[in-house]
């Protein structure tokens, strides 16, 4: 019996690794012919991302007004002009997790419920120079004390750098900061090291969506690359991985296309929509 094609009414998808190449990269022109045709035809198009509002900001603009974004794992959801806030990790485990970074020799960045990001000094500094000199679109502070990196309510902890680097972080904070928040280890040509809410994550922040939209999970179409995605990989039954995709989210996937540096999202979409 052949098996009946899906009717994709929701198209969503990690940006860094999956539609764009990372450190900041555009998503290529193909690419964005492809979701600017979607979103034409009615169907919203999501990118879910691991980034923040304001680089995923620069996302959105780019394929249309009426694309959407889940930033930061789904701490924020980007809706036309408004950044809507989801779930913040609790204070006291934001300092945890920055203390335990700190003694460990990192540099925790705690981003704040104002959109800056706030360091102290030390660590593995360079890597926090190397983001401040490739995002100049967004705000980062230097701050002299512990205390003034919570300056504001923060959203997050996060630390960055080479992933031999960052692993030994991974277990501290899962011990330390158990169930009650949701830790998140993403390697990668810059590997990130975060610590969100617990239902901070990007299936539950992309359900909520499309419930308000009405549509089920089973009509959403999601394309992803990394650890982050697994979550989506699990909860929804039409996830594609792209050709560079980890082997963990190979595993899950329903479908796999052509890596991102062929721009397999569009070669894939296009077969799909024509």
């Amino acid at each position: 019996m052949t098996e009946a094609k899906p009717r994709f009414r929701l198209i969503a998808s990690d940006i860094d690794g999956t539609l764009a190449g990372g450190h900041g990269a555009p998503i290529p022109p193909r690419t964005v012919g492809v979701l600017r045709r979607l979103l034409a035809r009615g169907l919203p198009v999501v990118l879910v991302t691991g980034l923040n509002p304001w680089s995923a900001r620069r996302y959105v603009e780019a394929i249309g007004p009426e694309a959407r974004a889940i930033a930061l794992n789904g701490i924020f959801l980007l809706e036309g002009d408004e950044i809507r806030e989801g779930h913040f990790l609790d204070e006291a485990l934001v300092r945890e997790g920055a203390r335990l970074a700190l003694e460990a020799g990192y540099t925790p960045l705690i981003y704040g419920a104002d959109g800056i990001t706030r360091y102290l000094p030390g660590g593995h500094l360079e890597v926090v120079e190397r983001l401040i000199a490739e995002r100049p679109y967004q705000p980062y502070r230097a701050v002299e004390s512990f205390e003034a990196l919570f300056a504001v309510r923060p959203a997050q902890v996060s630390v960055c750098g080479e992933e031999a680097e960052v692993a030994p972080l991974v277990p501290l904070w899962e011990q330390a900061l158990g169930n009650r928040a949701y830790v998140i280890f993403q390697p990668g040509k810059r590997t990130w090291l975060e610590a969100n809410h617990p239902r901070a994550r990007k299936d539950v922040a992309l359900l909520e969506l499309a419930a308000r939209l009405g549509i089920p999970r089973e009509a959403i179409l999601y394309f992803g690359d990394n650890l982050n995605d697994l979550v989506l990989f699990r909860a929804i039954p039409h996830a594609v991985a792209v050709g560079n995709a980890r082997p963990e989210v190979k595993a899950l996937a329903w479908r796999t296309a052509p890596p991102q540096a062929e721009e397999g999202v569009a070669a894939f979409l296009e077969a799909i929509f024509g």
